[in-house]
């Protein structure tokens, strides 16, 4: 990470950070402190990682009152990373963790809209609206820190930037941010919608779409949410006896639509290529062998989002779908059967453009599609069993128009 400026360890040291540097008497218990020369020659994380596990999050909480401070004065940004990673991972996402981690961000030179989500209007609040005389010495010491280190950031941003703009908030120019997230260059961020639609905001941070409501109310979840489409590629892998038709790869489209809970999806996919060996095709009376494998699935998927971090989305699903398979270039016969499956999904969308990434992994259950073997068949030949597949996809989102981010970067 970048130090920017040089000077500023030496600007936020002082009697700012002594007080800082000790927990408060409440909390000595609590919190664990660490010595300078650890934090100055740890090479990773890792060194302070043994530290800091014993404790509970209400301890590593009031350790990153002045543990965070500390390593900005010490010129450790990469330990800064790292411990608001570990941070969030005891104790969730909170206001002042997203305070030091967006600083920390602009510090080093590496701010964009995806180091917050739509929390940050009820965030933004909170800052200003927090009571001192209601918080611990050492919450109170840190917020003290941070009104500092975003008032030697700001001569270093560029004017009228969304940087500029959260160290003025930041350093408590609460009016002079406000004015400048009115102007027009910033009309055009995920910031400017999110405090302008807080309720819509919190609903996005939930990975959910809202539409707001007129004078007459009516808000809520929207039903006729964004629709995305990927073109896709992937790898399926059979197993049990549909196995004789080898790895393939997979080709298609996944069309989705969200819904108030959750998302319906209609894959449709193709398998082209000759099987690993030669199979019985018995099927209407027709006894051949054939070794092409050429297959169509359209599905049916359900599925939920299981949780949200920044741009991206995991989600949890399961599909019903029609397997056909093509034994012979000539004729019409289909080899038909039942596909039910079940998957883990990611989305990864930027903020503020229709772009959409996703990665689905699922296991799948395939029927059998000749009829009945008979003693003169050979029993593999079902074409039964199972598959795994992986499937990558790029595309956009379509739907209600979200802002740009294109004027934050």
């Amino acid at each position: 990470m970048r130090r920017l400026p040089s000077m500023l360890p030496l600007l936020l040291a002082g009697a700012l950070l002594a007080p800082a540097a000790l927990p408060s008497p409440a909390a000595a218990q609590a919190a664990v402190v660490l010595t300078d020369s650890l934090l100055v020659e740890a090479p990773d994380f890792e060194d302070l990682r043994g530290e800091l596990l014993t404790l509970d999050a209400a301890g590593v909480a009031e350790t990153a009152w002045a543990l965070a401070p500390r390593l900005v004065e010490l010129g450790r940004p990469d330990l800064l990373a790292s411990f608001l990673e570990f941070w969030a991972d005891r104790c969730g996402e909170s206001e002042p963790l997203v305070r030091l981690r967006i600083l920390a961000a602009i510090w080093d030179d590496a701010f964009d809209e995806s180091v917050y989500d739509g929390n940050i209007a009820d965030q933004l609040d909170a800052w200003e609206r927090r009571d001192g005389s209601l918080l611990t010495t050492g919450r109170n010491d840190f917020d003290a820190f941070t009104l500092t280190f975003a008032d030697q950031l700001l001569p270093h941003q560029d004017d009228g930037s969304l940087a500029a703009y959260f160290c003025l908030e930041y350093s408590g120019r609460l009016d002079q941010a406000a004015a400048l997230l009115a102007e027009e260059q910033l009309a055009d961020t995920w910031l400017a919608w999110f405090r302008a639609h807080p309720d819509e905001a919190r609903a996005q941070a939930q990975g959910l779409d809202y539409v707001a409501g007129d004078d007459d109310g009516g808000g809520g979840l929207n039903p006729d949410g964004p629709t995305s489409l990927l073109v896709t590629i992937g790898s399926w892998r059979p197993r049990g006896d549909v196995a004789l038709a080898g790895d393939k790869v997979l080709l298609g489209l996944v069309l989705e639509q969200r819904l108030p809970a959750g998302f319906l999806r209609v894959p449709v996919e193709v398998r082209v290529g000759r099987s690993a060996r030669p199979y019985l095709v018995a099927h209407d009376g027709i006894r051949e062998m054939s070794d092409r494998f050429d297959a169509l699935y359209v599905g049916l998927e359900l599925g939920r989002p299981l949780g949200r971090l920044g741009p991206c989305t995991l989600d949890a699903f399961g599909g019903l779908g029609y397997d056909a398979v093509r034994p012979f270039r000539e004729g019409d016969l289909v080899l038909g059967a039942l596909n039910a499956n079940l998957g883990l999904g990611l989305r990864w969308q930027p903020p503020g453009r229709p772009l959409l990434l996703g990665l689905d992994a699922r296991r799948e259950w395939v029927g059998p599609r000749n009829d009945t073997p008979d003693a003169r068949d050979d029993a593999s030949d079902s074409l039964a069993g199972g598959a795994f597949s992986l499937r990558l996809g790029a595309g956009f989102r379509f739907g209600r128009p979200l802002p740009s981010a294109g004027a934050s970067r």
